[in-house]
């Protein structure tokens, strides 16, 4: 009987202990904590049942251990594209520089460029630049740099809106 209470015991701690974690922790890993909550809590509750005292586990833990590589693989690449894009500022100086050489290509100067980002960061939604037009460019010059553009960040060219400073729109 103490061994079910102590067994009752270990998992509402457990619990808790994951509840508190899930507080304190960064909104980026708590989907890892969760996981990880419901593993442990998975294990408490399996090991006991299947009474593998002497048992060879390393099915088990073969098994565990590749869930966490693939959770942990999965993790980084998102980790990685909210770190490549998570600071605004940095990621529209960085399109912008892109666009302005772009831009010159086509024989345009552009004035002011601005972004908005997908609600996960981790893409471009949508991009407004405004250009001059130099004396050597062609009217079809904005619709060329639209399209290079719509390839450059896997947009489609209505995501882009490109007019001449001094227009009104």
């Amino acid at each position: 009987m103490t061994g079910i209470i102590n067994w009752f015991k270990t998992i509402f701690i457990l619990e808790i202990t994951g509840e508190i974690a899930l507080k304190l922790v960064p909104p980026k890993y708590k989907e890892f904590i969760a996981f990880v909550m419901k593993l442990i809590l998975v294990m408490a509750i399996i090991i006991p049942l299947l009474n593998i005292k002497n048992a060879d586990i390393s099915e088990i833990t073969d098994g565990i251990s590749n869930g966490f590589k693939t959770y942990s693989k999965e993790n980084d690449n998102v980790s990685q594209a909210l770190y490549n894009t998570s600071d605004k500022k940095m990621a529209e100086k960085i399109i912008s520089e892109d666009i302005n050489s772009t831009a010159a290509s086509y024989g345009l100067e552009t004035v002011s460029v601005k972004c908005s980002f997908t609600s996960d960061m981790t893409a471009v939604s949508m991009i407004n630049v405004y250009v001059k037009e130099n004396n050597i460019a062609g009217n079809d010059n904005i619709d060329r740099l639209r399209t290079d553009i719509a390839g450059r960040y896997e947009i489609s060219v209505e995501q882009i809106d490109i007019r001449e400073a001094g227009e009104s729109g």
